[in-house]
């Protein structure tokens, strides 16, 4: 019986943590978990070839964009660390607040 490569959740991983690096670069445990789905189901492929269905290039794609999403994840977390660091977290608190029109 041959499985399938899913690179969908590897995707879907890499997006959501796109998407949520705006937040202070919380979405890099996303992207996390999405090189290590990708790195898992790569090895194991790679082990039995016979054994997969699906596009092993398109598992690899994944897995890069798992790391490009975790570098502007890291990007976004260290600006996030210096600007809290410059200014303070009351008004970090009152920037994102001011953001999301709280206040």
């Amino acid at each position: 019986m041959k499985t399938r490569l899913f690179s969908k959740p590897i995707f879907t991983l890499s997006l959501i943590s796109l998407i949520s690096a705006c937040f202070g670069g919380i979405g890099i445990v996303f992207s996390i978990t999405a090189f290590y789905i990708a790195s898992k189901k790569i090895k194991e492929a790679q082990k039995n070839p016979l054994g997969f269905t699906g596009s092993l290039n398109t598992m690899k794609l994944g897995k890069t964009a798992a790391v490009v999403s975790s570098a502007v994840n890291l990007i976004y977390f260290i600006f996030t660390a210096v600007w809290v660091y410059n200014h303070g977290f009351q008004d970090f608190k009152d920037y994102w607040l001011g953001m999301l029109f709280l206040r």
